[in-house]
């Protein structure tokens, strides 16, 4: 089943269109959306994109070229020591899906049970080959090794880093510095166009990770706020009424609990801007 402008994703029905474009919520009236390739719960949407006024959500972007000479002393350090130790270059992901796959599962181990991913390596090769418009980077140890790959999904106006995932063990000689300048530096042309950025989602609500705020502090992304918007389905709506005033006492190490603790965060960050609205 289609409907047009919005996919299905982790239990959430989700525009299709850039960040800073105005999803079709006329779609939202048509009931058929919450069968849309899977059993949703919610629709999320944004907008006013980039509204010049802080606000409790937003998405971290870069739209201005990387000016390595322009960080502080031990940041630059960290890029140099990552390009030495390793080799970063566009790869066909066709040849190299065993490699990612390893490295994917590695990472997914170390995360929490909360949010722990499940996968599997037939089902990460299919992702691989399904994948469309996708540029594919691999960071190499001096033994050829792969230590780090990323994907950065290509739009008309924008670019989106959809995913980087590298080896625990080779994170503290760079890997990740390495891979994000020289991607960074890849986009350098593109990143003058006056209405191109680089987006790497929005707000993290779910993951416990550090990871925005470095790309924020080491290679100048910055935080675009807008608006968030949620339409529940009915009987799950009914549910996070009834479990918002006990928003706090909700903390479990289960998927579950984890997953519904992340819902009942966003629906506070979507009543603030909604109170603040109506002052």
């Amino acid at each position: 089943m289609e409907i047009k402008g919005w996919k299905y994703y982790n239990h959430a029905i989700i525009p299709v269109c850039a960040p800073h474009e105005h999803a079709d919520i006329k779609m939202l009236s048509n009931k058929g959306i919450w069968k849309l390739g899977g059993h949703a719960f919610l629709a999320r949407w944004t907008s006013d994109f980039d509204c010049g006024y802080e606000t409790n959500w937003w998405y971290v972007i870069k739209d201005t070229p990387f000016e390595v000479g322009q960080l502080k002393a031990k940041r630059r350090y960290e890029i140099t020591k990552g390009k030495k130790n390793f080799e970063v270059e566009r790869i066909n992901p066709h040849q190299y899906m065993k490699e990612m796959f390893e490295i994917a599962f590695a990472v997914f181990k170390t995360y929490p049970l909360k949010y722990r991913p499940s996968i599997d390596e037939q089902t990460f090769c299919r992702t691989v080959e399904e994948a469309k418009n996708i540029i594919a980077y691999a960071a190499f140890d001096k033994e050829r090794k792969m230590c780090a790959y990323a994907w950065v999904e290509m739009h008309h106006s924008y670019a989106e880093l959809c995913v980087l995932k590298a080896d625990i063990n080779s994170e503290k000689y760079g890997v990740n510095a390495a891979m994000l300048a020289c991607i960074l530096e890849d986009f350098e042309e593109r990143l003058k166009e006056p209405e191109f950025y680089i987006c790497d989602g929005a707000r993290n609500i779910l993951h416990e990770t550090s990871f925005q705020d470095y790309l924020e502090k080491y290679f100048g992304f910055r935080r675009a706020y807008c608006i968030l918007h949620i339409r529940y389905r009915f009987l799950f709506g009914l549910i996070i009424k009834m479990l918002y005033p006990f928003r706090s006492m909700i903390r479990g190490k289960g998927k579950i609990a984890g997953k519904i603790s992340a819902v009942l965060k966003m629906e506070e960050i979507r009543k603030s801007t909604w109170d603040k609205e109506r002052m």
